[in-house]
C-alpha cells in the first residue's frame, strides 16, 4: 500500500483501533476523521458499561475478544480482570453450564462451575438467593472504554497517524465505482481507502454511495443506582454478575451499581446527533423493575441514573469487518461491541496490508456475506437477536 492513504471515519474505539494496528505495522499515512472535540465521546463507545465478555458461542467472536483484552491489558486503565459471574436460576441452566466449559477449555478460557454460596461471597449483594450456582470465568473483566480509546489514539499518533476534530463528514465522494474521498463541511479530503468505523451512522453513510451497510439500530437500557453505604470504603472489586435466563447483566461503579437489562421487546432507533436518547420509561421501566427484583442488592437501592444508549445489531451477530462488494476502497468496521473492538481493528489492519495472522476467518465477517439482502430481510434477521445477543456477548 506505499502511497496510498487511508481516512478512518470515527475516532472511537474501533477507529482508534484500526488506526492503532495500521501504524503498529509501520503504514502511517492515516487519517482519522471525527465530528466530535477530542477529549469527549457522545457515541457508543463513551456510552459502553464497559463489560468484557470473552467466552462466547460462537469461537471467532471469542478470539476477537481475547486478542482485545491482550491489546487493553496493554493500555493505561485498560482491563481490568475482574472476572464474570453467569448466574443459573434453575437447574437447566446450571447443566447447561457444563457446554461453556468445555468450549472454554477448547479455546484457552477458563471456566468452571461453582455453588451459590461461592457466587455468593464472590459478588455480595448481586447473586439471588434462590441461585442453583453458577459459571465463574475469572479471566473476563470490565474495561473503562474512554481511557483505553484516549491510549489507542496516543498510540496510533504517536506512530504517525494524524487525526482531524470537529470535523462531520457529510458523504462520501465516489468516481468510477471507487470511494476517492470525503466530504466535509469545507471541501472533500482524498483518500485511497475509506474506513467507516462510525458505528450506527455508518449505514447513513455508505448510503451516499449507494451502499447498504445490514444494521439495524436498537435502543437499550442502562441505570446507575445512587452511591450504596455497602460499596463504600476502602475500593472493592467484584465480578461482573449475569443471568442469562432473564437477559440482566450488572456490575459496580465505584460506590455505584450499574445494571442493563435486554429483557423487553427490541425498539428500532432513528439516528440523531448522538448514540444517546430519550429514556423511554412505558418499554424499559417495567424491565429495569424486573431486573431490580432479581438482583438482591437493586431490590431497595434508589436509582440516580437511567440511560438509553444505541448500538448496531447485525443479522447474524457478528460484526462487520472487511472491504464492500459494491464500491472499490471503501471497507467497514462496523457492528462491533468493545469487548471485540481491540480484535476488529487488527483483522481490518491486517487485510488492508495484506497481511494474516489466522486468529479469525475474514470471509465470516466480511460485509458481502449479506450482498443482496433487502433492508426488510436485514431487519427480520437482526431484531430477532436482540436478546439472544446477550448470551453471545
Amino acid at each position: 500500500m506505499a502511497g496510498q492513504r487511508v481516512v478512518v471515519v470515527g475516532a472511537g474505539i474501533v477507529g482508534a483501533s484500526v488506526a492503532h494496528h495500521l501504524t503498529e505495522h509501520g503504514f502511517a499515512d492515516v487519517l482519522v476523521i471525527d465530528a466530535r472535540s477530542e477529549g469527549t465521546l457522545p457515541g457508543s463507545t463513551g456510552l459502553a458499561p464497559g463489560l468484557v465478555g470473552r467466552l462466547s458461542s460462537d469461537r471467532d467472536l471469542a478470539r476477537l475478544a481475547l486478542d482485545s483484552v491482550e491489546l487493553y491489558a496493554r493500555r493505561s486503565g485498560g482491563f481490568d480482570g475482574v472476572g464474570c459471574l453467569e448466574v443459573a436460576t434453575s437447574e437447566a441452566q446450571l447443566a447447561a453450564f457444563a457446554d461453556d466449559v468445555r468450549d472454554g477449555a477448547a479455546l484457552g478460557i477458563e471456566a468452571r462451575v461453582i455453588t451459590a454460596a461461592e457466587a455468593g461471597a464472590l459478588a455480595p449483594g448481586l447473586v439471588d438467593d434462590a441461585a442453583h450456582g453458577a459459571l465463574f470465568i475469572p479471566g473476563d473483566g470490565t474495561v473503562d472504554p474512554v481511557a483505553v480509546t484516549a491510549a489507542l489514539i496516543d498510540s496510533a499518533r504517536g506512530q504517525g497517524a494524524q487525526f482531524r476534530w470537529n470535523s462531520p463528514v457529510r458523504q462520501l465522494e465516489e468516481q468510477n465505482g471507487r470511494v476517492i474521498g470525503v466530504r466535509l463541511d469545507n471541501g472533500v479530503v482524498r483518500a485511497d481507502t475509506v474506513v467507516l468505523a462510525v458505528g450506527i451512522w455508518g449505514p447513513m453513510l455508505a448510503s451516499t454511495v449507494g451502499v447498504q451497510v445490514p444494521m439495524v439500530p436498537v435502543e437499550h437500557p442502562y441505570a446507575f443506582t445512587t452511591p450504596s453505604e455497602d460499596l463504600t470504603g476502602e475500593a472493592i472489586t467484584m465480578p461482573i454478575v449475569r443471568y442469562p435466563e432473564h437477559a440482566v447483566y450488572c456490575r459496580i461503579h465505584g460506590t455505584r451499581y450499574g445494571f442493563g437489562t435486554y429483557d423487553h421487546e427490541p425498539v428500532p432507533a432513528a439516528l440523531g446527533a448522538t448514540a444517546g436518547r430519550r429514556f423511554r420509561d412505558k418499554v424499559f421501566e417495567p424491565a429495569l423493575t424486573r431486573a431490580r427484583k432479581l438482583v438482591p442488592a437493586l431490590r431497595t437501592a434508589d436509582v440516580e441514573k437511567r440511560i438509553n444508549g444505541v448500538f448496531a445489531l447485525t443479522p447474524d451477530e457478528l460484526p462487520l469487518v472487511g472491504p464492500v462488494p459494491e464500491v472499490r476502497g471503501l471497507w467497514l468496521a462496523e457492528g462491533s461491541w468493545v469487548t471485540h473492538a481491540g480484535g476488529v481493528g487488527k483483522l481490518l489492519a491486517e487485510q488492508l496490508l495484506g497481511l494474516s495472522s489466522g486468529f479469525v476467518d475474514p470471509a465470516r465477517l466480511a460485509p458481502a456475506r449479506f450482498a443482496g439482502w433487502s433492508a426488510d430481510r436485514v431487519a427480520k434477521a437482526a431484531l430477532p437477536h436482540y436478546r439472544g445477543i446477550y448470551l453471545t456477548h
